[in-house]
């Protein structure tokens, strides 16, 4: 019993630290930064992330 309630924390707390990383990955200061470096990247300052 004590084993299942510590997987089912795990669980629980696991998918909150993904919502987290979630919602930092789309707030308003991560939006403006990727907005910059698109700009950056248009104008030719910076190279495209080999990745995309």
């Amino acid at each position: 019993m004590t084993l299942l309630l510590l997987v089912g924390l795990g669980w629980l707390s696991l998918r909150t630290v993904l919502l987290l990383s979630q919602v930092s990955r789309h707030s308003s200061e991560a939006q403006l930064g990727r907005a910059f470096e698109q700009e950056l990247r248009d104008r030719g300052l910076i190279d495209a992330p080999a990745d995309r």
